[in-house]
């Protein structure tokens, strides 16, 4: 069977269909020129990208280069005769592809392969079962690929479409590749693929969006690789990925460029998530939104980053910073868990990366931390980071309970420091045991009465709970009464807030 109104390009298309052969319809391609004349531009024709013209320029090109798109339909659904022991395939390479090429819920019956091929309308193929699909280095004025399933890789490779793709709820049991494409839809979504279910997106060696890329709740079979892209969507989101799983990495790094936010939210993540080396740039709000991200290990060591990145609620395994924590974005921590910060610095490093939480202070960002040094053993900067939750804290109290605070911050470094109560201790009972050694007090009543010795009688006065005798037995005089009143209200002090702090430390709060 063959349509007799078939033009020579479309002709010859339709014959190498059975045996799968490439028609080539560039100047010097393997097929030539339909009828041997090729002509120089006189008659406003451009060579396409693989001669030096771009493929952009493809309206102007020829009918000895034009192909209706109602000839490719034909073909993928079978019109023409197939031959025993060939494998049938639509491979145009430099066509014009005039009209739109609609199949929508169609059931392709081959592989569709469009290469550097110009396109007049946005191809519509919502719905259809395809086999392995490729429309590389083409120009497209949009693609509606929405529920299609795609048996095989679906090729977008070095593509340039203006008016964005859509693949919203495909199935794609390959890939999706996007290397060298240049998507553009700045007012809106540049790559729509909402709830996709693909081996992985490959969008690396230049690939650009121009508007949002949207990945609502994709489900990636192994990666999302966008190392070294660039994308644009200044005053929106640039990447849009809240849900999505991918069990093994996230690599944004190397050179990758985002003008606009990045979402996260209530990703899981089998690997890797890595920033490294990136730019971040929106022109508002978060940089970065991670919050309640799931992934095996964070790599936030952005170039550049001109807003915060949301941590809140985040699970991660291992935290890569910056060195320096001046380079670090702005973190938002409270709720992130994570079993390892690295690189591992002084305590007052990670301090400091906490204190600079745009959210001002909140205590379990503190006590994660702490919770880690104390994992690989170090009990004392486990301490330091509690005493400064605590301190910090007291900055959003009243100022009665500041006040009680710095008693306890001072004794016994709410009870972070408990050395501190020792050696007010024995600065009190050095002060006492000199007064009373110098103006002894006199015996209580004409009863017996132990030796006096000034030490005992002021660890008497200086322990509640203790009694050794001597203060029951003797009454200062004078003016060391209120040194007496004085060693007994700083025991009850020293106790009370050595109690409170034990008890702090004991509970973990």
């Amino acid at each position: 069977m063959r349509p007799d109104d078939l033009t020579g390009p479309e002709l010859r298309l339709w014959e190498a269909f059975a045996a799968g052969d490439e028609v080539d319809l560039r100047p010097g391609g393997t097929d030539g020129d339909t009828d041997g004349d090729t002509d120089d531009g006189a008659d406003g024709e451009t060579d396409d990208g693989a001669d030096g013209g771009p493929v952009m320029d493809g309206c102007g090109w020829g009918p000895e280069r034009q192909v209706r798109a109602s000839v490719i339909r034909s073909l993928l659904l079978g019109a023409a005769d197939s031959v025993s022991g060939e494998t049938p395939m639509v491979h145009l390479v430099g066509a014009r592809v005039s009209g739109k090429l609609r199949l929508v819920f169609a059931e392709v019956c081959c592989v569709l392969w469009l290469e550097e091929c110009w396109f007049e309308e946005a191809p519509q193929l919502y719905g259809a079962k395809l086999r392995v699909t490729s429309f590389g280095g083409s120009y497209l004025p949009g693609l509606g690929m929405g529920a299609t399933t795609v048996d095989g890789n679906l090729d977008l490779m070095n593509c340039r479409v203006q008016g964005g793709v859509t693949v919203h709820d495909a199935r794609i049991s390959g890939s999706l590749l996007l290397q060298g494409a240049h998507f553009s839809h700045a007012d809106g979504v540049a790559l729509n693929a909402t709830r996709v279910e693909t081996k992985g997106i490959v969008g690396t060696e230049g690939f650009r969006a121009d508007g949002e890329l949207r990945l609502f709740q994709a489900r990636l079979g192994e990666g999302l690789h966008l190392r070294g892209a660039t994308l644009r969507h200044p005053g929106g989101e640039a990447l849009s990925a809240t849900g999505i799983q991918v069990p093994t990495d996230i690599d944004c790094d190397e050179g990758f460029r985002a003008a606009g936010a990045i979402t996260l939210t209530s990703a899981t993540v089998g690997g890797t998530v890595s920033f490294d080396a990136a730019s971040l740039t929106p022109t508002r709000g978060n940089a970065l939104s991670c919050a309640h991200l799931q992934a095996g290990e964070l790599l936030l060591r952005p170039a550049r980053a001109t807003g915060g990145v949301d941590l809140r609620h985040a699970a991660i395994g291992v935290l890569r910073l910056h060195d320096d924590p001046h380079d670090q974005p702005p973190l938002r921590l409270d709720g992130l868990i994570y079993r390892s910060l690295e690189p591992h610095h002084p305590v007052d490093h990670h301090l400091e990366l906490l204190s600079r939480d745009p959210d001002g202070y909140r205590p379990q960002p503190y006590q994660q931390l702490a919770t880690v040094h104390q994992s690989i053993g170090q009990d004392r900067d486990a301490r330091t980071v509690l005493l400064t939750r605590q301190r910090r804290r007291r900055t959003t109290l009243p100022w009665y309970a500041r006040a009680w605070g710095y008693v306890q911050d001072a004794t016994v470094g709410y009870g972070y420091l408990p050395e501190r109560a020792a050696v007010w201790l024995l600065a009190l009972l050095a002060t006492g045991a000199t007064v009373f050694g110098l103006y002894r007090p006199h015996p209580l009543g004409d009863t017996p009465h132990p030796v006096f010795h000034p030490l005992m009688y002021s660890l008497d006065l200086l322990l509640p709970v203790v009694d050794f005798g001597q203060e029951r037995a003797f009454q200062p005089m004078g003016p060391t009464q209120w040194i007496a009143w004085l060693l007994i209200g700083a025991g009850w002090l020293l106790a009370t807030v050595l109690a409170a702090g034990v008890t702090r430390v004991l509970s973990r709060q």
